[in-house]
């Protein structure tokens, strides 16, 4: 169960309430006091800090790392439930490299999500931006997490209340009105497109086509949003995921055309991915999947190109060049693979 969260920084470091959190997994354990390390503020606040303690008979970790949604009226905060949710349930069920949670709570007041876990940077571990550059050994790298996670076993997680994990590509639809996304891709993130990308109305309807299969193929957990800024690097460099706030039941195209077109520059894109792709249907099949034919996966691949740039149009505040670099890689990639008439708008 996800158990209720203070959503106050003050009472989230302080000793009663990280004894009273860290006690079920850290039997015995007393906290002295604690030191914030590194605090950023985003939609949500990121705080770093170490831990003293007075007792830690069964080892709790000395550096750790909270998420939460700590203003009052935090935009985002829905996506932070999600991620709480999904921390506390079902990372647990999954065979792949992600932080490391030792908590994870929803205010049954405000929804508000909150996730305590072990502090990666602390751990020798390194966060890349959205912007890192992102070779296609790399990306091959995380593909074979993707993988994973798409071959995940999934009766144990149907087995609990997955309620939270629907499909929800259709109600992205909904984040900013025709008009507004328009005036968004007229804003000049768009500019070098083709102007069949740069209308608001066919980017919709491509997004509705490709919301309705993938909701009736929603056969795997997506991560849905593995650009660089959202992994990591372990101390020997190998690549696992975090900030899992649009995770959900869908096609697994989705995550594979996603990452491929949004780490890679267009031209290394253009000369890797057919090869890439290659490369996850060899990892789904080494992990115990059953992957289409290539010659189908090639076409599903191509038509999901389509969620990336849908994703950086509606996208709002996020600086210019994360926007401009994302909106050239993805929209380039659909305009190569004509992914809207694949999809029949």
């Amino acid at each position: 169960m996800v158990s209720p969260a203070p959503l106050d920084l003050g009472v989230v470091c302080s000793p009663e309430w990280l004894d009273a959190v860290l006690a079920p997994r850290f039997p015995g354990v007393r906290v002295a006091g604690t030191t914030v390390v590194e605090e950023l503020r985003t939609v949500a606040t990121k705080v770093r800090f170490r831990v003293s303690y007075k007792d830690n008979p069964a080892g709790a970790p000395e550096a750790l790392c909270v998420k939460g949604y700590f203003a009052p009226h935090s935009e985002g905060a829905a996506a932070g439930l999600v991620e709480a949710r999904f921390y506390a349930t079902t990372a647990p069920l999954l065979p792949l490299r992600v932080p490391q949670c030792v908590h994870a709570g929803v205010d049954p007041q405000t929804d508000h999500g909150l996730v305590l876990m072990e502090d990666l940077v602390a751990g020798g571990c390194t966060f890349l931006t959205a912007l890192s550059p992102y070779t296609a050994d790399q990306t091959a790298a995380t593909l074979e997490q993707i993988a994973r996670l798409h071959t995940a076993d999934p009766g144990p997680l149907r087995a609990q209340d997955t309620s939270f994990l629907a499909p929800r590509l259709e109600g992205y639809l909904g984040y900013v009105s025709e008009e507004r996304l328009q005036t968004q891709l007229d804003d000049g993130r768009a500019d070098g497109l083709p102007p069949e990308l740069r209308r608001a109305d066919r980017l919709r309807a491509g997004l509705r086509a490709l919301a309705a299969h993938s909701a009736a193929h929603a056969s795997t957990l997506v991560h849905g949003d593995a650009h660089a800024g959202n992994l990591y690097l372990d101390p020997s460099g190998e690549p696992g995921l975090i900030d899992w706030q649009v995770v959900q039941w869908g096609a697994w195209e989705l995550d594979v055309a996603y990452h491929v077109a949004a780490v890679l520059d267009v031209e290394e894109r253009q000369r890797r991915e057919r090869d890439l792709l290659r490369h996850y249907l060899e990892s789904v099949r080494a992990h115990g999947g059953a992957p289409p034919p290539e010659s189908d996966a090639w076409d599903a691949y191509r038509r999901a190109l389509v969620y990336g740039h849908f994703m950086w149009a509606i996208t709002q505040r996020v600086a210019r060049p994360i926007l401009e670099t994302f909106a050239h890689r993805l929209g380039s990639a659909v305009a190569a693979h004509e992914s809207l008439e694949r999809l029949g708008v």
